[in-house]
């Protein structure tokens, strides 16, 4: 009998490739010639067992219905949707190692997801509309990275779960559906590393904000609308999501106003109904060029009545707090404190504190004389944001202006000194900066608290220097 004679470094490549080939061969032990015993395990765990089907032989599968094999007898596709199937699936879902798409949607299946691991080539994912209870921890670590479609949505029943980080590894995902799945948390930061066009987490119990990384991604269709408790933020986002065709964002806690959504030049339907949206309705909907449907009722949007987006669109606007109900414009002090709002970014509280078409009635903060002009407006400690309007100095019967105890900003506008009436300016404990105006010496101005500010040489600067600056100091700062 002859010996194989091997040189000292062929013995070591043939001892590697060997070792590489056991390997191999192990790393496949689950994965037979062809797909007959992980037929007949699924087939073994469905009830009532599809037509044709059998738990007895299952040689002949891929002449079984509701499945596709390719020539080498490779199933590419199981599509059972809506075959009354119900109990649970196993733990871990038979081997397929060609399988492309999984339907086991709209039927009562329970329990918790199976592990899909061992479906190295899955792209589309349907388990929407069943019973199942638990999405088991790796679950979607365990997910083919080619998936491009996963669709979990319509599973009331599953245990409270929050997307995981690992999402992130489903690279070529273009949809994904969670919608009514009981999904709680905020949504995860991750949309810029997605290729996702498609979202749906509607009726769920999302709380939060929208994410920054929304910006950035190539959503189309985002569905967020019935959260439990509410969404909550601005939506200011929405226009540098370019690639939006539909939105809807209805029934949740949105504040702040409706963004310029001109650069989403293919969205056709927008929903934000049911929010706390406030400010003035944007023209710049009306003259959108793709827009088919606006729906904002039910919202806090002020100014006037648009009533001209109606000859063009498919517009729902009812309950909101339009100084009027038709066309006209608002009364000439609504306006002007419509302006003063805007410098804060409408907040909420002054949108339902001022309802109707005259700010002498009944509207908070605000005081008016006999002749129904404004001579007070009181809004200290109301945790105000932004700038002081110069449109204050258009209310000319003005006599008090008390802003103090805020987180306004910026300097206290020049024309204010115009104003004839005027004897109180008080904007105390503030972030103002800048040289203060000059007053008339019967005006009584208050702005201690604001430590950016400079007094003018000549102006009245009462309750100066600022607590906190030594005389030393302030001297410096005048003389700059």
């Amino acid at each position: 009998m002859g010996f194989i004679k091997f040189s000292g470094s062929s013995l070591f490549l043939f001892l590697v490739f060997s070792l590489l080939l056991v390997n191999s061969m192990s790393d496949n032990d689950d994965y037979d010639d062809d797909d007959s015993a992980s037929m007949a395990k699924l087939a073994a765990a469905l009830c009532p067992l599809p037509w044709t089907w059998s738990t007895n032989s299952s040689s002949s599968y891929c002449e079984w219905h509701y499945v596709k094999c390719d020539r080498s007898k490779h199933v590419l596709e199981i599509d059972l949707q809506a075959r009354t199937l119900s109990g649970s699936l196993p733990s871990q879902f038979p081997p397929f190692p060609f399988l492309q798409v999984l339907d086991l949607s709209r039927n009562k299946l329970t329990g918790s997801l199976p592990s899909l691991n061992k479906l190295p080539f899955l792209k589309r994912l349907y388990l929407n509309i069943n019973n199942f209870t638990r999405i088991p921890p790796g679950f979607f670590q365990g997910l083919s990275s080619s998936l491009q479609l996963l669709m979990l949505g319509g599973n009331p029943f599953l245990s409270t779960w929050m997307i995981p980080l690992e999402f992130t590894k489903l690279g070529n995902l273009t949809a994904f559906s969670a919608y009514n799945t009981n999904l709680g948390g905020s949504i995860p930061d991750i949309f810029h590393s997605l290729a996702l066009t498609n979202l749906s987490l509607h009726d769920n119990n999302l709380t939060g904000s929208l994410p920054p990384s929304f910006s950035r991604s190539q959503i189309k269709d985002l569905q967020l609308q019935n959260q439990k408790v509410g969404l909550t933020g601005t939506i200011d986002l929405l226009s540098n999501m370019t690639s939006l065709y539909s939105v809807n964002l209805g029934f949740n806690q949105f504040t702040g106003t409706i963004p310029d959504l001109s650069n989403c030049k293919s969205l056709k339907l927008l929903d934000l109904s049911s929010n706390n949206l406030t400010g003035v309705f944007p023209s710049s909907l009306a003259s959108h060029p793709s827009l088919v449907v606006i729906i904002v009722n039910d919202n806090k949007l002020q100014g006037p009545f648009p009533a001209y987006i109606f000859i063009h669109k498919l517009t729902t606007v009812e309950n909101n707090n339009f100084c009027t109900n038709t066309a006209d414009s608002c009364d000439s002090q609504v306006t002007i404190l419509l302006e003063i709002a805007s410098a804060w970014m409408y907040p909420y509280e002054l949108s339902v504190a001022w309802e109707g078409n005259d700010a002498c009635r009944n509207w908070s903060f605000v005081t008016c004389d006999s002749e129904k002009s404004i001579t007070k407006i009181s809004l200290q400690k109301q945790r105000l944001q932004g700038t002081i309007s110069p449109s204050f100095a258009d209310l000319t019967a003005l006599r008090y202006l008390n802003l103090n105890d805020n987180n306004l900003t910026g300097p206290i506008p020049k024309s204010l000194v115009k104003l004839p009436n005027l004897e109180v300016l008080d904007v105390s404990n503030n972030n103002l900066s800048g040289i203060i105006p000059t007053f008339a010496p019967s005006v009584k101005l208050i702005t201690s608290g604001n430590d950016l500010l400079i007094p003018s040489r000549t102006g009245n600067t009462s309750d100066f220097p600022p607590e906190g600056m030594t005389p030393c100091l302030l001297r410096f700062v005048v003389n700059i």
